[in-house]
């Protein structure tokens, strides 16, 4: 399909080159800046890939799970962390490059386990890496996503007796919030791992409201790539099941925190885009009351146009600061 390039967002594969952008490339922020940037009017695309694993990706995916299990477990015995061995796990787990909603579709159909924090690692790790790419970061901060999730949770393992609880008295759960320290106090103390790896495991339970853990950091006080890492384990905890409540759809946890001032508004609208909830024709809630249609993108995917049924007027919701989509129907 041929769009303008107000209507063209990230995730969408490109059909026919354009510039020095070779047709087959799935666009990123960067890309849409160079075409912005080129004055180029309309593109040829394909819409955001959207499907589940196939079998073979299922597979790998299941056999980079049972992998990290088996390091988890070695530092349930007191083995130290090996950071080359993290290494060569992310590099590994990113060779394939799966879509965000087969991802999301995997690990949100997951039973309810014991120990969840094996199955987190790997699933925050592909989400974040998925978001950073379509940002437009460079390679290398793609890959200390990926790192940082792999032993964001490690002070876990010192702790397993608590992991299955349900309840924590106050004293367990103060000792539960300092786990970002403690994880980063666990590597190795040589320059094996960038020092921005470190700051990203001890800042990704902090908001950018200052209501986080375990220092109440506020966002101009994080280190930059931080705001992406903290939606992308954010998201990963809600819309997977716990011991102490039901997994949220992935719309409810977009909307949950797209409320709530303390998560980075471009991650949470990158990850909106490459999950479709702003695909055209999908009916919607707006905060006024309103239901409709999704008509048009505009630049501001979050905020399309809406033509409201049965008066069919049309709402363009970026001229419109007090109304915005509440609920998809």
């Amino acid at each position: 399909m041929r769009l303008a390039i107000s209507n063209v967002h990230v995730g969408m594969t490109l059909k026919t080159s354009v510039s020095s952008l070779e047709a087959g490339i799935k666009l990123t922020n960067e890309h849409l800046r160079l075409l912005r940037f080129l004055k180029v009017e309309a593109i040829e695309v394909d819409p955001v890939e959207r499907r589940r694993f196939t079998r073979n990706e299922e597979q790998e995916v299941c056999s980079k799970i049972v992998q990290y299990e088996r390091h988890y477990n070695q530092w349930e015995e007191r083995i130290a962390l090996n950071p080359y061995e993290a290494l060569e796990f992310v590099h590994q787990l990113f060779q394939t490059d799966y879509p965000l909603s087969a991802i999301v579709a995997f690990f949100t159909d997951q039973p309810l386990r014991k120990n969840h924090v094996i199955h987190h690692a790997i699933y925050r790790a592909l989400i974040a890496k998925s978001l950073s790419k379509y940002r437009g970061d460079e390679h290398r901060l793609q890959f200390d996503y990926g790192i940082a999730s792999y032993f964001a949770d490690a002070s876990y393992a010192k702790i397993r007796k608590w992991s299955h609880m349900r309840y924590f008295t106050k004293m367990e759960r103060e000792l539960l919030y300092q786990h970002p320290l403690v994880s980063a106090s666990m590597l190795p103390e040589d320059e094996t791992l960038r020092p921005r790896v470190v700051k990203l495991i001890t800042e990704h339970h902090e908001r950018l409201d200052g209501s986080g853990f375990p220092n109440r950091l506020e966002e101009r006080e994080l280190h930059p790539a931080s705001p992406l890492f903290i939606v992308a384990d954010r998201f990963c905890q809600l819309t997977a099941p716990r011991t102490f409540r039901n997994a949220l759809t992935p719309e409810e946890a977009y909307f949950y925190m797209w409320q709530n001032e303390a998560y980075d508004e471009e991650a949470l609208t990158l990850l909106a885009t490459l999950l479709g909830f702003f695909e055209v024709g999908r009916n919607v809630l707006l905060s006024s009351g309103v239901r409709g249609t999704i008509q048009h993108y505009t630049p501001r995917v979050e905020q399309p146009i809406v033509i409201s049924e049965p008066t069919q007027e049309t709402y363009d919701l970026t001229r419109l600061n007090e109304v915005r989509i509440v609920a998809f129907q």
